[in-house]
């Protein structure tokens, strides 16, 4: 009876061991599952941040080929097809500033005078009297364009002129030769919006002019 008691206490003790064993083991499983998985994050982020500095550099890289494959605007492209003469209304401040003056009509009350400026040298400027003599079916007007004068522009300072508008159709405009020896010719407008004096090139898409 004593011996089946041992043997049942040691039985007892046994399994007590076994069942400790065995919890054990799964706190050990899971500690080191934790640390494989914070290891698994730490090298995911660094291979993240490694991808997004390479990902950085490539677009770098490509902004700066882009850059360096644009061609730069030139100075001269831009504004080769600029007019190299502006022409405004004489107003106050012009009249009252360094000008010249130039008379090429009889002066009267209905003569309204125009501000020619150019900052750099102007080669055979030329004022032209335009005669309407067709219009097509586009609307292109085609004139005859007689020079009237050959005044010279100051560089910087504006050369005043009087003219007599008459209604909407052009009836003054005048030439130039540009750097390349190109004549370029211009007639002159009033704006019906508000009033201003414009400049319109005839390059056939408005105005013809037909030189006399």
């Amino acid at each position: 009876m004593k011996k089946l008691t041992a043997f049942m206490a040691l039985a007892t003790v046994m399994t007590s061991l076994t069942a400790c064993g065995g919890t054990e083991a799964p706190a050990e499983t899971a500690e080191q599952t934790k640390e494989e998985t914070v290891l698994s994050s730490e090298a995911q982020i660094t291979q993240s941040a490694s991808e997004m500095t390479i990902t950085s550099e490539v677009i770098s890289e490509k902004s700066e080929t882009a850059l360096l494959s644009e061609e730069p605007t030139s100075v001269s492209e831009t504004s080769e097809n600029e007019p190299q003469i502006r022409v405004e209304w004489a107003d106050e401040a012009v009249l009252t500033a360094d000008h010249d003056e130039y008379d090429i009509f009889e002066p009267s009350e209905e003569q309204a005078q125009a501000a020619f400026t150019s900052d750099t040298p102007v080669k055979g400027f030329v004022i032209l009297e335009l005669t309407l003599t067709d219009c097509n079916d586009e609307g292109v007007m085609t004139f005859i364009a007689y020079p009237a004068a050959s005044p010279d522009i100051t560089p910087g300072k504006p050369l005043v002129i009087g003219f007599t508008f008459m209604g909407d159709i052009p009836g003054y405009g005048f030439q130039y030769e540009d750097t390349d020896g190109n004549i370029r010719r211009f007639a002159l407008e009033i704006s019906g919006e508000d009033g201003s004096l414009l400049i319109r090139e005839a390059s056939g898409e408005y105005y013809d002019f037909v030189l006399e």
